[in-house]
């Protein structure tokens, strides 16, 4: 049977990425083959466009902009988002708090710190210069494409404390489908600046992706925990290879989707 047009959805899909990046680089390059994997079977794809370093409401308001712009492109009423990490924060406050949520069929977050992340928090408060570190940051990326870089904000909003006031405030919306996926490193020494992280917040931050646990992640329908996986390799970040198929994932993800008529 021809897979041509199996990843073709009822709505198209909008890849929202997470802190530090854009779709041209940053920390990482974000998504690498997966678009062309997918528009190669039919998907419709379209990126978030979000700044690097902004606050949640300033990615979800970019957010917004790239919703309507597909609406319009694609004469379609809603749209799939699949959003990693504080993507998938800047996604439920679109829906939540925006009005968005008639205009999104489903929400797919991978390693979303839906409860927070406890590397955020340590490196915000029991390390020095970091005020001054975001002041740089954020003049290097006003500079380089990000129109509200607000680096502390953005640390501040990825806290356990933070993401605990920003779930009461967030209800999710009846209309919407949401699922999850969490990650865990375990022994997978592979992509090392994950490596890294995750050994020096290890034991209190927990067993994770490097950056998120997969008890923060859960939200919506868990779709399980990915095992031997990084951070940076669930969105098939440049240089770092792993024995994780990526691609695969991600088709199986947008079929499902398809299938269910979304």
């Amino acid at each position: 049977m021809s897979t041509a047009q199996d990843c073709k959805t009822r709505y198209p899909i909008l890849l929202a990425h997470g802190l530090g990046v854009t779709e041209h680089g940053g920390l990482y390059v974000p998504w690498g083959r997966v678009p062309d994997v997918l528009r190669a079977r039919g998907a419709e794809i379209c990126f978030g466009g979000q700044d690097a370093w902004g606050s949640i409401e300033t990615g979800a308001s970019q957010l917004a902009q790239t919703v309507r712009n597909m609406l319009h492109r694609y004469g379609c009423d809603r749209v799939n988002i699949i959003a990693h990490s504080k993507g998938g924060l800047e996604a439920r406050h679109l829906i939540s708090q925006m009005g968005y949520g008639r205009h999104v069929a489903s929400l797919s977050m991978l390693s979303t710190p839906n409860r927070g992340s406890r590397v955020a928090e340590l490196l915000l408060y029991a390390r020095p210069g970091v005020a001054a570190w975001a002041r740089g940051n954020d003049a290097w990326w006003r500079r380089h494409g990000d129109h509200a870089p607000d680096s502390l904000r953005a640390g501040e909003q990825l806290t356990p404390a933070y993401l605990e006031a920003f779930n009461r405030a967030h209800p999710d919306a009846n209309c919407v489908y949401y699922q999850s996926w969490g990650a865990r490193l375990g022994k997978n020494g592979t992509d090392p600046a994950m490596r890294l992280t995750h050994g020096l917040f290890f034991p209190a931050h927990g067993d994770s992706d490097g950056l998120v646990t997969p008890e923060s992640a859960r939200w919506g329908r868990y779709r399980g925990t990915l095992e031997g996986v990084s951070h940076q390799q669930l969105v098939d970040a440049q240089g770092v290879d792993s024995g994780f198929d990526v691609c695969g994932f991600y088709i199986k993800l947008v079929q499902e989707l398809a299938q269910m008529g979304l």
